[in-house]
């Protein structure tokens, strides 16, 4: 559901050869028994990729320093419309950053749902606070927009995952005080069939097994 990508493997791929796609390429997919029966057509069953489009979306927002914005990727009214709209398809989604001053951070399913904290129960992303602001950051170096690392999972009426976009404070002069974040997404779009169990196949989690603080 998840994923921030590290090197070195990647750094000898093109961004491209990071998405799943029809065979040859890997091409299947596990939702495991933590999805809600919301989901049930995907929940603990295994799927094969059979189709797969590319589809690529940039969005760009100029902010003053220490101001952010949530960006929505769901299809809600206010929402980026990047979701799937049909049962047996899967978006697979690579988000990344052109340089700035700035840094997102991922939250699920509201606004002040962080998804990613420490053991200890201050330790949680806040923009409100001088230290924790920076908490669970992703920055344009961590996932750059010509190699993007970050990636997101979605399926029809999912839980919305929510891009605090976040300019940093003094990110330039008095009369410049504003700074531009480029948010690049490159969608692959994914039919599915439903399979026995393969040998290999990729898990995609709930956010649940992952957010909070533990």
């Amino acid at each position: 559901m998840f994923e921030l990508l590290t090197t070195p493997a990647i750094e000898r791929a093109q961004w491209k050869t990071r998405l799943h796609g029809p065979k040859p390429q890997p091409s299947n997919l596990y939702f495991t028994e933590a999805w809600p029966d919301a989901h049930k057509w995907a929940k603990n069953k295994y799927w094969e990729i059979k189709e797969t489009a590319l589809v690529s979306y940039d969005r760009g927002y100029i902010l003053p320093g220490d101001d952010y914005k949530n960006l929505d990727l769901s299809n809600a009214t206010d929402g980026l419309k990047l979701y799937p709209e049909s049962e047996g398809v899967a978006y697979e989604c690579l988000i990344g950053l052109k340089p700035g001053n700035y840094q997102i951070g991922l939250y699920i399913p509201g606004v002040n749902d962080y998804l990613l904290a420490l053991g200890d129960t201050s330790s949680y992303p806040d923009l409100t606070d001088d230290e924790r602001k920076y908490l669970a950051r992703i920055t344009p170096d961590d996932t750059p927009y010509d190699n993007p690392l970050l990636k997101l999972w979605a399926i029809k009426d999912m839980a919305a995952w929510i891009l605090k976009t976040y300019i940093l404070e003094g990110c330039g002069p008095a009369t410049e005080a504003f700074e531009k974040a480029i948010l690049g997404f490159r969608i692959a779009k994914h039919r599915l069939a439903e399979i026995e169990k393969p040998d290999n196949f990729t898990k995609i989690d709930y956010f649940t097994t992952l957010r909070g603080t533990w």
